[in-house]
């Protein structure tokens, strides 16, 4: 399953020739997990909206992810584990990013993004409708990819939460870039990519 999905997302691209040595984002001083800012792990959630950063190098491998398509079943999934860091550039805890239902539409993907974020205080996991497209630029860049996802305005894309995050409510909404020039030879994906979560209730 897992050569399956990768190969589907490679032969789809031909991806740009760009710098493989050059991460997206460059490393931080300050890498310990943040524990005490209003009990949230650093992230201002769940009483205030936020910037959730997922930055690093993931390794593909099979996974599952809550129900998508209605059949009462997990559903298979590629995941990538990153770090997870604030708007600061700070660690605040781990993320699991898993593509699903990936299909080919003119020269970008659509796929099923469901997201994983690790709290010190809890987690709570989102699920977007996601498009990947490569870049158009002709300047030199440390991505090949960017991608997003856009919810209508006040859309719930939390499907579960634990913790603090336990039926929490909130409009997620991506924006990022990737480096998938590794993908075929390594199964490596770089993330650099933008969270605006803005709570919508607690219940």
């Amino acid at each position: 399953m897992k050569r399956m999905l990768v190969l589907i997302i490679v032969v789809i691209f031909s991806v740009s020739a760009c710098s493989e040595d050059s991460p997206l984002t460059p490393d931080t001083n300050d890498t310990s997990i943040l524990k005490d800012n209003g009990g949230s792990g650093g992230a201002g959630l769940p009483g205030q909206g936020t910037v959730l950063r997922l930055v690093g190098t993931g390794v593909a491998y099979e996974g599952t992810v809550m129900d998508i398509d209605g059949d009462g079943e997990e559903d298979d999934a590629l995941c990538f584990d990153v770090d997870l860091l604030d708007a600061r550039g700070r660690k605040i805890g781990t993320a699991t990013d898993c593509l699903s239902e990936i299909n080919s539409v003119g020269d970008g993907l659509a796929l099923v993004g469901t997201t994983i974020f690790n709290l010190s205080n809890g987690t709570f996991i989102s699920r977007g409708y996601t498009t990947v497209q490569p870049l158009t630029t002709n300047m030199p860049s440390p991505a090949t990819h960017t991608t997003g996802a856009v919810p209508m305005p006040g859309t719930n894309g939390v499907i579960h939460g634990t913790g603090a995050y336990q039926n929490f409510q909130a409009e997620v909404r991506l924006s990022g870039a990737v480096n998938m020039s590794r993908l075929d030879s390594d199964g490596e994906i770089t993330f650099d990519c933008l969270f605006s979560v803005l709570p919508l209730s607690m219940e």
